[in-house]
């Protein structure tokens, strides 16, 4: 009696043993881990969440695999490791791209259907058996190379379309200006050209100069500008830094007519001055096809053209500096 109570309980001992020995060899997995780059998690902060809750019901995935998720040169790897070490990863330009990708990588292929005859007939089952059935393993790989191009591919890609845009834009400004005892009121057309945003244009504008007090009368001058610059971009906002050289057509004041011998009156020549444009211009709505600016203009060059000495004619201020205000139209 006792030798069958002792080795009942050495069957169960051993039954228990073994019970928690394959419990422990096979541990359940708790949800799928999703490590997410600081940078990808600020983009996308609801990205985690979405990837655990598309995974977490599906039972043809590994789901003790880990995921990782970070940014590399502009695009998101993707990348997964399994519990026995390997580890796979994928570089995705687009975040539509990142399920459909981490789909592919944690897929388990299903077991095949057992073939008729093989249980009863041992011997017919050929001997590359095994090998068949590692090369099986490995089949859901080849969907991946397919779907998401390699890293080669995906730089060839990148060199063969540059992401420079070409933009044209014409403007319609006005400005007030003050410096060396003027006032200067102005209209003026701008046009830029934006390749990848660096600026090249022209610019025409007609000045009216007063001096401040008792002196010189008003005259005019038509400015000609050849100008170019950087522009930097801030979501709807965007920075134009310019200047260039320019060259202005002096008109004539009051104070410059001359009579002739015959007695009639006529407007001394004033000639023709070289000067320098210099501008920061604020614009708003940068993304879109209409848009306006607000921004600081100045310019300076010598008051009259070389070899004149006029004593009493309407001259062109040394410097000015003041406020601008104007409109764009152009493409996006």
């Amino acid at each position: 009696m006792w030798r069958y109570a002792s080795s009942c309980i050495f069957s169960g001992a051993l039954a228990a043993f073994g019970a928690s020995r394959a419990f422990a060899a096979d541990p359940p997995c708790s949800p799928i881990a999703v490590a997410v780059e600081a940078s990808v998690r600020a983009r996308w902060p609801e990205l985690p969440g979405q990837v655990r809750k598309a995974f977490e019901a599906r039972t043809d995935i590994d789901a003790c695999a880990r995921v990782e998720l970070t940014m590399n040169e502009g695009s998101i790897a993707v990348g997964v490791t399994l519990p026995d070490g390997r580890s796979a990863s994928r570089q995705v330009s687009r975040r539509e791209d990142i399920l459909p990708t981490l789909e592919a990588l944690l897929l388990v292929p299903r077991p095949a259907p057992p073939e008729s005859g093989v249980a009863t007939s041992a011997p017919s089952i050929p001997a590359s058996a095994p090998t068949q059935t590692v090369q099986a393993a490995a089949i859901p790989m080849v969907p991946v190379r397919v779907a998401v191009p390699p890293r080669d591919e995906m730089e060839t890609r990148r060199a063969s379309y540059p992401p420079i845009r070409f933009r044209i834009e014409l403007s319609a400004l006005t400005d007030a200006r003050i410096g060396d005892s003027q006032t200067s009121v102005g209209l003026g057309a701008l046009s830029f050209v934006d390749i990848g945003g660096w600026l090249v244009g022209f610019e025409g504008r007609a000045d009216r100069d007063q001096r401040i007090g008792d002196g010189y009368g008003a005259g005019t001058a038509l400015e000609l500008a050849v100008l170019g610059g950087r522009r930097f971009r801030f979501q709807s906002l965007a920075l134009d830094l310019v200047g260039g050289p320019a060259v202005a057509l002096r008109g004539g004041a009051g104070a410059s007519t001359t009579v002739t011998p015959g007695g009639s009156p006529s407007q001394s020549s004033l000639g023709t001055v070289p000067r320098a444009l210099l501008g920061a211009h604020l614009i708003f709505g940068a993304r879109s096809s209409f848009r306006t600016f607000i921004g600081i203009d100045g310019e300076f060059g010598p008051a009259n053209a070389p070899g004149d000495n006029p004593s009493d004619e309407f001259r062109l201020p040394v410097w000015t500096m003041g406020l601008a205000l104007g409109a764009t139209v152009g493409t996006q």
